[in-house]
């Protein structure tokens, strides 16, 4: 019969020897409360910490990943691949410390590092992603910005907020039509973020749109009632106010499907090629009546991003949908010239 090393006995008498000792031991619990206890006393000891190493080639996960993490706690560049596997593999508690030790351990400069940050926003577990958006924001790393620019317009506020606060703190000019349009969030909390954000980032644009009273009057009508949201979109196209994009854009997330059908509308009479990626998304709306809206606004813009988006709304599953989408895509690339050869 074994009888259980006591790990926190063996750590309060200071047995360093007997600690490493147990770095070998048959079960992966005792090696992981081993490599834990010998961080706390001597953590700093370079031979310690090379009996230590070992264990990030453990052949139990947990092992090699509390490791990992231990070690990432000491900046340790030589674990970079390791903390890759738990973003990519590791459970939800490590994957979400990763994200927490890399702002305080890790530079920015680092390529992994992004590509890392980049995978853990790819994550379908929300508190990584929320995770990632942060660590982003604390290491102000601004060619990031555009990744942000996917979770602005999230379904739950909480991402909305993260990312309005990290796109504040990277300062990407990238990131302020998304912080103008976010001053209409349904969110009070994420409409006064984006204010200081927009401050933060400090930009002529950025700093312009909130002392424009004709702009903020804007802003103020989308955050009342629907009728006056409705009122502001329809007549920002008829009066071709491009300063108002931004508050379209925001505005084809709304609650409200009309509100969203004059949106587009709206973007259609302005056709700025910024607005593209927002109709692109919108051919997934659940409504039919929004996406036959969508289309015909794509076919507006005389752009190749239109008609391909055109092309791939030819399958949607509704009838009316699909028609239209065949008839603009047919008309559009007749107008571009280009023809498929698959047809």
């Amino acid at each position: 019969m074994f009888i259980k090393p006591n790990i926190e006995k063996i750590k309060n008498a200071g047995q360093i020897d007997r600690l490493i000792q147990l770095l070998n031991h048959r079960k992966a619990q005792i090696r992981e409360a081993a490599v834990i206890a010998l961080y706390e006393i001597a953590g700093t000891n370079a031979d310690v910490l090379g009996k230590m190493r070992v264990l990030l080639c453990d052949k139990d996960t947990k092992v090699r990943h509390r490791t990992a993490l231990i070690f990432a706690r000491m900046g340790d560049a030589g674990v970079i691949e390791n903390l890759n596997e738990i973003v990519a593999h590791g459970t939800v508690n490590e994957q979400v410390e990763v994200m927490r030790l890399l702002p305080h351990y890790y530079s920015k400069e680092n390529e992994n590092i992004t590509k890392m940050l980049a995978l853990a926003l790819k994550d379908k577990k929300p508190s990584v992603q929320i995770e990632a958006i942060r660590s982003i924001g604390e290491m102000e790393i601004d060619t990031m910005a555009f990744y942000l620019l996917e979770f602005a317009n999230h379904s739950v506020a909480k991402f909305r907020l993260e990312t309005v606060i990290a796109l504040g703190r990277i300062k990407n000019p990238m990131g302020v039509d998304v912080l103008i349009g976010a001053l209409t969030d349904s969110n009070p909390e994420v409409r006064k973020i984006a204010e200081e954000s927009l401050k933060k980032v400090g930009t002529d644009k950025a700093l312009g749109s909130l002392k424009d009273a004709p702009f903020m009057l804007m802003v103020k009508n989308m955050n009342e009632s629907v009728s006056k949201r409705l009122t502001t979109v329809v007549n920002i196209g008829k009066q071709k106010k491009e300063f108002g994009l931004p508050l379209l854009h925001k505005a084809c997330y709304d609650d409200y499907k009309n509100i969203r059908i004059e949106s587009i509308k709206s973007i259609a009479i302005l056709k700025d090629n910024s607005s593209l990626p927002t109709l692109i998304e919108l051919l997934q709306d659940k409504y039919y009546d929004v996406r036959i809206e969508t289309i015909k606004a794509l076919t507006r813009f005389n752009s190749t991003i239109a008609l391909d988006a055109l092309k791939s709304a030819r399958t949607d599953p509704n009838t009316n949908v699909k028609l239209e989408a065949k008839r603009a895509y047919a008309a559009l690339s007749s107008r571009l010239n280009i023809h498929d050869k698959s047809e």
